[in-house]
């Protein structure tokens, strides 16, 4: 009987071993550090739970991190079978070969279909055609509302503005200033504000608000290969688009002066500010607020021609390897497809991140999440890529609308030397491609 116990116990032994060895190692990098770093690893923990023949090793790294290493690792021959990459870094990795193509073949044997994702999100994993990355995480530039705020001002606070004349027209109703007097009135001082409506901060977030005002105008701030990468945001159009936020500080004397991301984000939470253009990734900060009773709404077509604001995105790549392994290509896409679905991007959102495809958006399961109002505008979100040179254009661009801003310089002194400086910045990264 003991014999027969011991060869049970060897066949299995001999059985975990052997299944052990048939499994595939993947190492993945990601970015995702902060209060969305349990759902990365829960949805990891889940596909090795249903696919135990591969095991995918998350490795959370700082962005900046991932930026610096990857393509050392690619040139070494040591880099990771996936990596999360942001909107802002994919093009370069792309054009300067780090990262490898998802041939059309591979997408269809991982389920991964084009035409599930929102098309501004595909195309900025794409170069010449060819895809590279797949979207697993969105974010993008919303607007904020104080609804009692709204109330005591006699505005609707389950209709907020979306137009520029509809934002004006809030603006003026909820701005005071210390002695209780509102924009246009006798003796109003715009320079002591006791409540507003939206501080326009100077850069990060100015310039992130400013991008999407001036895409709004049809602003394209920088041209294609053809005409040798050209920053045409010096346009009319962005001379138009950032008159306008400079005017709402010194014309119209709704947002105070010298305001900064942090600052506009205490006085929102505070009650002072009635408004606050900013991330979807303030959210929980805000519910966690103590009496804050706040609505969630798209940012608003402060520009004249279309509907546009700022996006971001993460994406799931493979690196280039030296020696490629069919059979780990074959599971870091599987594990690429299963974690870009419709389901696992559902439970993603928890952590505040967006919907990247639209069955996502209109999912039941979607139905009570906050920013459900903010999805309608979701197709019309325009990501900062495919230059491949964001760094040195939007360096230049906050840097112009920061002068514009302050008033050291005018609006189109300001960003005709914005596009000068981006223009020689692009021409040094020409350099950097193969």
């Amino acid at each position: 009987m003991i014999s027969v116990v011991r060869s049970l116990i060897a066949l299995v032994a001999a059985v975990l071993v052997t299944s052990a060895a048939a499994q595939i190692e993947l190492d993945y990098w990601h970015g995702f550090t902060g209060p969305d770093l349990p759902l990365m690893e829960a949805l990891i923990a889940e596909f090795n739970a249903a696919n135990p023949d591969v095991v995918v090793r998350g490795e959370p790294i700082p962005w900046g991190n991932i930026w610096q290493q990857l393509e050392p690792s690619v040139a070494a021959g040591r880099a990771p079978d996936v990596v999360a990459v942001n909107e802002d870094v994919v093009t370069g990795f792309i054009l300067r070969g780090a990262l490898a193509e998802m041939t059309p073949e591979a997408l269809a044997a991982a389920g991964i279909d084009a035409g599930r994702f929102y098309e501004p999100l595909w195309e900025t994993g794409m170069v010449d055609g060819a895809a590279y990355a797949v979207p697993v995480h969105s974010v993008m530039l919303v607007m904020y509302y104080n609804k009692d705020l709204f109330e005591a001002a006699g505005l609707d606070p389950e209709s907020p503005p979306s137009t520029r004349e509809e934002y004006l027209a809030a603006a003026r109703a909820l701005t005071r200033d210390t002695a209780g007097r509102a924009p246009g009135e006798s003796g109003f001082d715009a320079n002591n504000l006791a409540s507003w409506a939206a501080g326009i901060p100077s850069p990060w977030m100015g310039g992130t608000i400013a991008y999407a005002v001036a895409a709004q105008n049809g602003v394209t701030f920088v041209e294609g290969a053809d005409a040798d990468f050209e920053p045409n945001f010096d346009s009319p159009e962005a001379v138009e688009a950032i008159e306008f936020l400079v005017s709402l500080v010194r014309e119209h004397g709704v947002s105070p002066a010298n305001a900064t991301e942090g600052s506009e984000i205490d006085a929102f939470r505070q009650g002072q500010a009635a408004m606050n253009f900013n991330g979807v990734w303030m959210l929980g900060q805000y519910a966690d607020q103590a009496g804050l009773n706040f609505g969630v709404a798209p940012f608003p077509q402060l520009g004249t021609e279309r509907y546009a604001t700022w996006g971001g995105s993460s994406h799931l790549a493979m690196p280039r390897q030296r020696n490629a392994d069919p059979a780990k290509q074959e599971a870091a896409m599987r594990f690429i497809g299963w974690m870009t679905q419709a389901e696992q991007n559902l439970f993603w959102t928890a952590a505040g991140g967006l919907p990247t495809q639209s069955a996502v958006a209109d999912a039941e399961g979607y139905a009570s999440n906050p920013m459900t109002a903010v999805a309608e505008a979701l197709d019309g979100t325009f990501v900062l890529t495919g230059f491949p040179f964001l760094a040195q254009f939007r360096g230049a661009w906050d840097a112009a609308f920061e002068a514009a801003l302050l008033g050291d310089k005018s609006v189109e002194r300001a960003l005709s030397d914005g596009a000068s400086e981006a223009r020689s910045s692009i021409q040094d990264g020409l350099l950097s491609l193969p």
